[in-house]
């Protein structure tokens, strides 16, 4: 009989790039029975032979979202669920007190994050903190086993729940859906990527000022600035027009809403350097970004914060510059090197795609998670 594999996304989208693209291909692609259910989202669908069964809980109370779970649990009866919270960990746990079935935890939110303190100041935080934590640390322990997409968050799972299995699983993609540009630094235009939550957190204001001011050095170039996301807020988006209108006139700014994953991948190669300039506090240094190795992959420079999570992953960073975000002169030398240097800008293209073919690709990893889920099944 074939196995059935759930994914619970309560903190994802049906069609994650993790999720769908990476783990359930992988997983269909070894004769598992794959499902996914989001429950941030109104789709049924077959993809691929990915069967996707997703809803909206978003009007829910707490009860009804865990109830809500469980009914979509009974009616596939999976052998391995795969949950991306601990809100879809407990919920599972619950359904399993029922059924025989193995819950595996991926952890790759910061929980609880800013984003779960939203106006919430005082002695309010602390107390909401405490008990989302414990919530979490709960979930660790009702899990058969972890997945953990980067060190640190991993940490106290490892610590308090040392006797249980885990991988660690990082945010890898597979090379095959990104579309590869040659660098080509010939013209007199150069193009720049941000791609995240507009607002001062994320950093996009830190790469309007770093790009200010190379285009000031260098006025006969022309910048353009492609940003793919979302406005944070109404204020953000306020601040943000206004900075824009004040921008040197040999910049332009191209934006986006996000895109399908495959769409994105297709088009981020044709950029000369990619930018991540986020605030350098505790949660952020400590959370390792996602779209590096995408950016990797694409063969070119990357500027990034100076993150902890970013040197604890990668050792030899030799294909861009980490940098404090807010040092905009260190930015602009760097930026003005690659313009001035063309042997220097294409090794650093060439040191970016060769270390994603060596390093940091799925196909590394792949093999580790589907062993991964097998050892599940047959414990």
């Amino acid at each position: 009989m074939t196995k059935k594999i759930i994914f619970v996304n309560t903190g994802h989208y049906s069609l994650d790039d993790r999720v769908f693209y990476h783990q359930a291909k992988s997983l269909s692609n070894s004769r598992y029975q794959l499902y996914i259910t989001s429950t941030k989202e109104e789709l049924n669908t077959n993809i691929d032979g990915i069967i996707i069964s997703s809803y909206n809980d978003y009007s829910l109370s707490q009860t009804q979202k865990k109830t809500k779970i469980i009914e979509q649990l009974s009616k596939i009866k999976p052998d391995v669920i795969v949950c991306d919270s601990p809100m879809s960990v407990l919920a599972a746990s619950i359904y399993r007190k029922k059924y025989l079935v193995k819950i595996i935890y991926d952890v790759t939110e910061w929980y609880p994050s800013k984003k779960n303190f939203p106006n919430t100041k005082g002695i309010k935080k602390w107390i909401k903190s405490i008990i989302l934590i414990s919530f979490n640390l709960l979930a660790g322990f009702k899990t058969d086993s972890f997945i953990f997409g980067e060190y640190y968050k991993s940490i106290p799972f490892r610590i308090l729940t040392f006797w249980k299995p885990f991988i660690l699983l990082p945010y890898y993609p597979d090379l095959s859906y990104i579309k590869h540009y040659p660098p080509k630094r010939t013209g007199n235009v150069l193009n720049f990527l941000y791609t995240g939550v507009i607002n001062a957190d994320k950093g996009v204001y830190s790469v309007l000022n770093a790009i200010q001011l190379i285009a000031k050095r260098t006025p006969h170039l022309n910048f353009n600035l492609k940003i793919i996301g979302y406005y944070a807020s109404e204020k953000d988006k306020m601040y943000f027009e206004n900075i824009g209108a004040s921008l040197e006139k040999n910049i332009n700014i191209e934006q986006h809403n996000f895109m399908p994953f495959t769409e994105f991948c297709q088009m981020i190669g044709n950029t000369d350097f990619f930018f991540d300039l986020r605030k350098k506090d505790f949660e952020n240094t400590h959370c390792l970004p996602i779209k590096l190795f995408y950016y990797l992959a694409c063969g070119r420079p990357v500027i990034y914060s100076n993150l902890n999570s970013i040197k604890k992953e990668i050792s030899d960073f030799n294909f861009g510059k980490l940098v404090d975000p807010k040092d905009f002169e260190s930015i602009a030398n760097y930026i003005q090197k690659c313009i001035t240097d063309k042997e220097f800008y294409n090794l650093q293209c060439k040191n970016a795609l060769d270390s994603s073919k060596k390093k940091y690709n799925w196909e590394l990893i792949k093999k580790q998670f589907t062993n991964h889920i097998q050892s599940s099944l047959e414990k």
